[in-house]
């Protein structure tokens, strides 16, 4: 390809559109933590304390008619930061999809579920994805875990499902949605 075109070698991938590379001895891990820590800055959260879940068991449905209305843009924006930081955290996967239903007229309590996934983050900074080097599985298999909660949005009665696939020990694919 250098024949054809004009390229250079730059090296070993160590930071591309946000998502960080680094070797492990188990692989290679791909995590956000330089992003995350942007996000909080821009959010004015980078003092906030860590919390231990991503979101509360029983959020979901809450029809609060004196809750205040908040800026829609401020809550877009930190909806739209969390959604790419899923790239490499599928653990916030379905807190970000919950919150995600709220995008056109956001209330102070969804706010305050999306503030508490930025907790989270925080004091998850070093998780990511491991990427295996060597997979101790000779047949590569892919494994695959599927949920549902069947009808259990209290709301409309609609269920979220979810899967993640791995390719050996390596995760490939996730996604939870209603």
């Amino acid at each position: 390809m250098k024949a054809e075109f004009e390229m250079s070698d730059l090296g070993e991938l160590s930071y591309f559109l946000g998502i960080e590379f680094s070797r492990v001895k188990e692989g290679i891990l791909m995590h956000q933590e330089k992003y995350i820590n942007d996000v909080l800055k821009r959010f004015n959260m980078e003092g906030c304390n860590a919390v231990s879940t991503p979101i509360e068991a029983d959020a979901g449905c809450e029809k609060l008619e004196q809750d205040f209305a908040v800026d829609n843009t401020l809550y877009r924006q930190i909806v739209g930061c969390l959604r790419y930081i899923c790239n490499t955290r599928p653990d916030i996967a379905y807190g970000v999809g919950v919150i995600s239903r709220h995008m056109e007229s956001p209330k102070k309590s969804n706010l305050m579920q999306a503030k508490r996934i930025l907790r989270y983050v925080k004091g998850t900074l070093e998780f990511g994805l491991i990427l295996p080097i060597k997979n101790s599985d000779k047949n590569h298999r892919m494994l695959g875990f599927s949920y549902a909660d069947w009808c259990g949005d209290k709301c409309d009665r609609k269920s979220t499902s979810g899967y993640m696939f791995f390719l050996g020990e390596g995760p490939i694919s996730w996604s939870s949605k209603k």
